[in-house]
C-alpha cells in the first residue's frame, strides 16, 4: 500500500523532492520507468511524476491497477479506488470540500485545501452523448456503454499536487 498523506506524498515520493531520489526511492521497489522531460512514469502508468523545471516534484498520481497489489493507495485507512465513487466522496467530505466549480466535475473532483484530486474517464451525461453520435447502435454498442458505465462507478486515478499545479 501506499501511504496518501494530503499536501505531502504518496509512499515514498514527496512533493518537492527531487528527481534523483524519486529515482533512488523507485529502483529499490524494482519498477519499469519510462522518462519525459517533466514526468516520470512507472510500472507502465500505475504511477506517474509530474516534475517543474527545476525537477522537483510537484504531482504525484497512483492510477488504478489491480495487478499491482503493492501500489494500491490508502488515504485516510481506506484505498479509494477500490471502492464506489460515490462513497470516497463521501469519505473525504469528511477531511475537506471539493471545488465544486472545477469545469470536469462528474469526472474530477479536487480537494485544494488538502492537495489531492481524484479523476475518471467520463460522465455519465459524455457517455451518453458519445453514444449518441455514433452511427450504428447494434449490440456491441451497448457493450461498450454498459461496460463504460461500470467504469464509471469507480474513480481511476488519486494524485496529490504542489500549490499552483491544477
Amino acid at each position: 500500500m501506499l501511504t496518501i498523506k494530503p499536501n505531502q506524498s504518496i509512499g515514498p515520493i514527496s512533493l518537492g523532492m527531487h528527481r534523483t531520489d524519486v529515482a533512488y526511492h523507485i529502483n529499490s521497489l524494482q519498477l519499469d520507468c519510462r522518462n519525459t522531460l517533466r514526468r516520470d512514469i512507472f510500472a507502465k502508468g500505475k504511477l506517474v511524476v509530474d516534475y517543474n523545471s527545476r525537477d522537483e516534484v510537484i504531482a504525484i498520481c497512483v492510477n488504478r491497477d489491480p495487478q499491482l497489489a503493492a501500489l494500491e493507495p490508502d488515504i485516510f485507512g481506506f484505498n479509494p479506488l477500490q471502492q464506489a465513487a460515490h462513497k470516497t466522496i463521501m469519505r473525504m467530505s469528511l477531511k475537506g470540500q471539493y471545488d465544486n466549480q472545477d469545469p470536469q466535475l462528474g469526472m474530477s473532483y479536487i480537494y485544494p485545501a488538502l492537495g489531492v484530486y481524484f479523476w475518471r474517464d467520463a460522465s455519465p451525461e459524455t457517455l451518453q452523448k458519445e453514444r449518441q453520435s455514433q452511427r450504428f447502435a447494434g449490440a456491441e454498442d451497448y457493450i461498450w456503454y454498459e461496460q463504460a458505465l461500470q467504469d464509471y462507478q469507480q474513480f481511476h486515478c488519486v494524485g496529490v499536487f504542489a500549490p499552483g499545479y491544477l
